[in-house]
């Protein structure tokens, strides 16, 4: 099976918008996880090594290692997002003729549903780690790439939410209350503190890069 990483923008965007169950939000999350940990390390780049900036070297470097791993396991969540669900879809589709065919749906409905739900945890996990990595660079980058690093904020925050949601939808259709009352708490925390984190990230650099009040007319 063909990795979605390997596929170009194009195609990638094009298998989006068709009627395929998949890839859907989950990976797209994924997708903005990995853009929102990349500009972190981006601006971590194009802060090492500028003289200018060398009092900010070490810490840049500090981010970049723990932020370069993160990408790589967003990447993995954008095809792993999407190979969950297949196996959800898989198993909606048994055969429900007889009540042992119907239990043995049922049953393989709940696993794969309960793995369709983890995976986008997994990803709002990711999205708590990255937000650390920002938060370590906020105000010690080159600000020549402020606005990146702003981007890097709104893209983290996106995934944050968009994996919030693919959570929840698989958790409606579970039975098994003493593991949806468990995912949903822990993601709710997970959530509400990314959220918040990567927006005032945001909000800040918003102030930064805004024109002064003398530069705009009327």
């Amino acid at each position: 099976m063909e990795r979605l990483t390997d596929l170009t923008v194009t195609e990638f965007t094009d298998i989006l918008a068709s009627d395929a169950p998949a890839p859907g939000g989950g990976s797209v999350a994924a997708l903005f996880g990995a853009c929102g940990a990349s500009l972190a390390v981006m601006t971590a780049n194009l802060t090492i090594g500028k003289k200018k900036y060398a009092d900010h070297w070490n810490n840049a470097e500090a981010a970049k290692t723990v932020g370069e791993p993160l990408i790589e396991q967003f990447r993995k969540a954008i095809d792993d997002d999407t190979i969950a669900f297949n196996k959800l879809f898989e198993a909606m589709h048994l055969p429900k003729d007889t009540d042992e065919q119907k239990a043995i749906r049922r049953a393989a409905m709940e696993e794969t549903t309960k793995e369709a739900a983890n995976m986008p945890f997994h990803t709002l996990s990711l999205c708590a780690h990255t937000v650390a990595v920002l938060e370590k660079l906020a105000g010690r980058i080159n600000p020549n790439c402020a606005s990146d690093f702003g981007v890097g904020a709104a893209a983290l925050q996106t995934a944050a939410r968009g994996a919030w949601l693919n959570v929840c939808i698989n958790l409606q259709s579970l039975s098994d209350a003493v593991f949806v009352n468990d995912l949903y708490t822990r993601a709710k925390a997970i959530y509400d503190d990314v959220t918040a984190r990567a927006d005032t990230l945001y909000r800040t650099v918003d102030e930064q890069c805004r024109p002064a009040c003398n530069q705009i007319e009327g």
